[in-house]
């Protein structure tokens, strides 16, 4: 059986190419770009001729497209900023190779603070399903925190994907503006309610979930990620305070 890798990018100049190294192993690589101003769209072209080119939909509908794009029988969902390990390339060339009674499977992920991995905090038992047979799943339409739904049974894979997320400050903010925003929409466009209390309740729990998750143990790296985590919560809900401020001006 064939395997088809998908990627979402914008701007991705600086972490594509490893990326892509750990996926050129893959039988195909399919890339839709949503109106990258670097060379991210050149750099992919070294690695696969399979580039599309799409405005911003949401990641749901985007990798739903990129899915119609692929021509394998399983599919790995990768971001620009994500590296699969050898441990993990091996097993995926296992399940795709052999019959499975296993239609998805849920993948481990380490993920990198600063360069720094990030082992406690809830974030060391990070999983997310990331490999699944085309004709049984699809992606939400979701704008983030899109997932796929697979119709069958799911397993778990050993390996890790390592999530090299917010090399630095300057990185995490960027990042932040932008998702903060897009997370705020879509909780207005769901008729969430902007909650005066959430401003104080929600960013204090991910603070407290971070120390009773031993967070602490990641040392400064974890303390600064656990208030990041608060201020991005208070952030997204002062977002949609404005979001629904404006719709009754």
């Amino acid at each position: 059986m064939k395997l088809s890798v998908i990627i979402i990018t914008k701007n991705e100049k600086d972490n594509i190419i490893a990326c892509l190294e750990s996926v050129k192993w893959a039988d195909e690589i399919v890339v839709v770009d949503t109106g990258s101003s670097d060379k991210t769209a050149e750099l992919c072209g070294r690695y696969t001729d399979k580039i599309f080119f799409s405005e911003w939909m949401g990641f749901g509908q985007l990798k739903n497209f990129a899915v119609q794009k692929t021509t394998g029988d399983w599919i790995l969902n990768i971001d620009a900023d994500e590296r699969v390990s050898g441990r993990l390339r091996d097993e995926i060339r296992k399940v795709v190779s052999c019959p499975s009674h296993f239609d998805g499977f849920y993948i481990p992920f380490l993920f990198y603070f600063m360069g720094h991995p990030m082992r406690y905090g809830g974030l060391g038992s990070e999983k997310h399903l990331r490999l699944f047979k085309k004709d049984k799943g699809r992606f939400k339409d979701a704008p983030v925190h899109e997932a796929v739904a697979v119709s069958g049974a799911v397993g778990k894979l050993g390996g890790f994907m390592e999530h090299r997320s917010y090399r630095d400050l300057k990185e995490y903010f960027q990042k932040f503006n932008f998702y903060t925003s897009i997370t705020a929409e879509e909780k207005h466009r769901r008729g969430v309610k902007f909650c005066f209390f959430n401003l104080f309740r929600i960013p204090f729990e991910i603070f407290v979930r971070f120390v009773l998750k031993l967070g602490f143990l990641d040392g400064v790296y974890g303390f600064v990620y656990a208030v990041l985590s608060a201020f991005y919560a208070w952030v997204k809900y002062i977002k949609l305070w404005e979001i629904e401020r404006s719709v009754k001006m």
